[in-house]
């Protein structure tokens, strides 16, 4: 189990509970400055989601699907990007009682643009935390597409 906590500019870990970690282990994880800033920043994005699908060089698909999601009925927005943002297909999952997201999914592409099916992973949202008057997802389970094999799940603590 890895702990992260940013702090302004700086970060922090833990492993099972202990912040003094072996080299092999820092290696093992990658829980390098570079790395560790790219999960922030990596993290701020889907953390910011829905509302990140309004920054410059996301595309969003005009037409919104039903489609059936792990059991699940949902309002579905596909999403792309600019070449200079980035070259995965995206899939947002609503509620279409409540409108809350509470799923997303993405794809890698080919050469050619075209998805990869067998690639990307999947994440299902559940419970609400709210921190700062915003209310997000406590848990985030990540799941491979190709096999539904389990990643492992983000959880909130305060």
């Amino acid at each position: 189990k890895v702990q992260l906590k940013y702090l302004r500019k700086t970060f922090a870990y833990s492993v099972n509970g202990n912040t003094e970690v072996d080299s092999n282990t820092i290696k093992r994880l990658g829980l390098t400055s570079k790395r560790m800033l790219g999960m922030r920043d990596y993290y701020t994005y889907l953390y910011g989601l829905p509302m990140k699908l309004k920054d410059k060089g996301t595309i969003v698909e005009e037409k919104v699907e039903r489609k059936t999601f792990k059991g699940k009925d949902y309002l579905v927005l596909k999403v792309t990007y600019d070449e200079a943002v980035g070259s995965d297909i995206w899939y947002f999952y609503f509620n279409p009682e409540t409108y809350a997201m509470e799923s997303y999914q993405f794809f890698k592409t080919d050469n050619n643009g075209k998805l990869k099916k067998d690639s990307g992973e999947y994440i299902l949202l559940t419970e609400e935390t709210t921190i700062n008057n915003i209310k997000i997802p406590k848990n985030r389970a990540w799941y491979y597409n190709k096999d539904d094999g389990y990643l492992g799940t983000d959880i909130l603590i305060d």
